[in-house]
């Protein structure tokens, strides 16, 4: 029999627990019977924990991580952050923030890069969509949430915060020191390819991306009018769901942008309006594992409504909505409540956007003949150690290797539509 002092309490953190549903935006109903066996399960094991573990714990500390271990039965953009973490992570999407300009994810347990800011400092060092991030200041990554990742990263301006790195071909973890900087990259960018193909990049959705846009449209049309426009996602990890959608509208004239999905009911849609379309110019988007969110939104608007060429690799896949919610103690709840679909229905999260053109980042080599030479006998190979006595030549630290010289993604996409222009022309008799 338990005391009554335990009872009490029992009953007050089921009643607590009751209360936090109803109260919850997200629910309009209580525990279901089975719910509340399981919840009395748990309040029998947090009173044995702590009348018999072998030295005295902190309740607080056992329920924070009870609610951390439940949210990890979901997804890994849901997750429980501690009054310290939710403080950090009330940044607003301005785009000036200060830190090494990366977004991450967690994929398959791990802390993966999905894309630097173009022009950021981790962008500067090297660091690729794709890798994955194993120690921060030497702490493992392995139990971090994506709050505390994030917060761990941040600092103060002119620090330097250390990532090990694993990256897919290169044999052992790797070391980068990147400088924290304010990151107050402008969003758009754009410039003149000749032979009427112009070219625009966007590197994150922030507020005002959809107005330098058209700022930079107009400023190109003056110079002549556009025949052919490169869209640039690559890099792009998202932003402003508002601003993926005030861009799409931009290059369509109707048609669904974007529908998003709880628990498999529409939620929610938007839509193209006629006013201020841009004319129907032939268009690629380019795109690539970096890719991400809303640039996934954008770049399938624009597939499905066969308004753009899709080139580069395919997409990050990260089409999920998430909701903060504060809770009384300054603590905040990170809940994935919805997923995004394209027009055509494609799922976002998990599957990305599958180029119609696939274009790798750097030209394909033609493979050069290797030259088999016969091993002697009694001869020693290459890879054997050497002998004792002899002395081993340190293995060098891998580095991150250095971008292509040459944009081969962009080449290609401005020869796609050259091309397409050359041949919409008029043949002269």
């Amino acid at each position: 029999m338990f005391s009554r002092h335990y009872r009490h309490f029992l009953f007050s953190l089921s009643a607590l627990f009751v209360c936090a549903v109803f109260l919850l935006p997200l629910s309009s109903h209580a525990l279901t019977d089975k719910g509340f066996k399981e919840l009395h399960t748990f309040t029998k094991v947090l009173h044995y924990i702590e009348e018999n573990y072998v030295t005295r714990v902190d309740e607080e500390k056992l329920i924070r991580g009870a609610i951390r271990g439940m949210l990890d039965t979901l997804d890994p953009h849901s997750v429980y952050m501690s009054p310290e973490v939710n403080r950090e992570l009330k940044v607003d999407t301005s785009g000036r923030f200060d830190g090494v300009g990366i977004e991450v994810a967690v994929r398959d347990g791990g802390l993966i890069v999905v894309s630097p800011i173009k022009g950021s400092p981790a962008d500067k060092a090297g660091i690729q969509s794709g890798d994955k991030i194993v120690k921060i200041n030497g702490i493992s990554t392995r139990d971090m949430n994506l709050g505390e990742a994030v917060t761990k990263m941040r600092g103060r301006r002119g620090s330097r915060v250390l990532l090990t790195l694993e990256r897919q071909g290169i044999k052992h973890p790797f070391e980068v020191s990147v400088v924290r900087e304010i990151i107050n990259v402008p969003s758009v960018h754009a410039e003149e390819e000749g032979g009427g193909v112009d070219y625009v990049s966007i590197s994150s959705f922030q507020q005002g991306t959809s107005r330098a846009l058209e700022k930079a449209l107009a400023d190109l049309s003056a110079k002549g009018p556009i025949k052919g426009l490169v869209l640039d996602l690559r890099k792009n990890p998202g932003g402003l769901l508002e601003q993926a959608v005030s861009i799409s509208d931009i290059f369509l004239d109707k048609g669904i942008i974007v529908t998003t999905e709880n628990r498999g009911q529409e939620i929610d849609r938007r839509e193209a309006h006629a006013e201020g379309t841009q004319p129907d110019y032939p268009m690629v988007v380019l795109v690539d594992g970096g890719s991400a969110s809303a640039s996934e939104i954008l770049a399938g608007a624009l597939q499905d409504n066969k308004r753009a060429t899709i080139m580069g690799t395919k997409s990050f896949g990260k089409g999920s909505v998430q909701t903060v919610i504060d809770l009384d103690d300054g603590s905040g709840l990170k809940l994935t409540i919805a997923y995004y679909h394209t027009p055509s229905g494609r799922l976002i999260q998990d599957h990305g956007i599958e180029p119609d053109i696939i274009v790798p980042a750097q030209p394909p080599k033609p493979e050069a003949a290797k030259e088999v030479k016969p091993v002697k006998k009694g001869a020693v190979k290459a890879e054997e150690k050497p002998e004792a006595g002899e002395e081993e030549k340190p293995e060098e630290k891998p580095v991150a290797p250095a971008a292509p010289a040459v944009d081969y993604q962009k080449q290609r996409a401005v020869e796609y539509l050259r091309t397409k222009i050359t041949a919409s022309q008029p043949q002269q008799p």
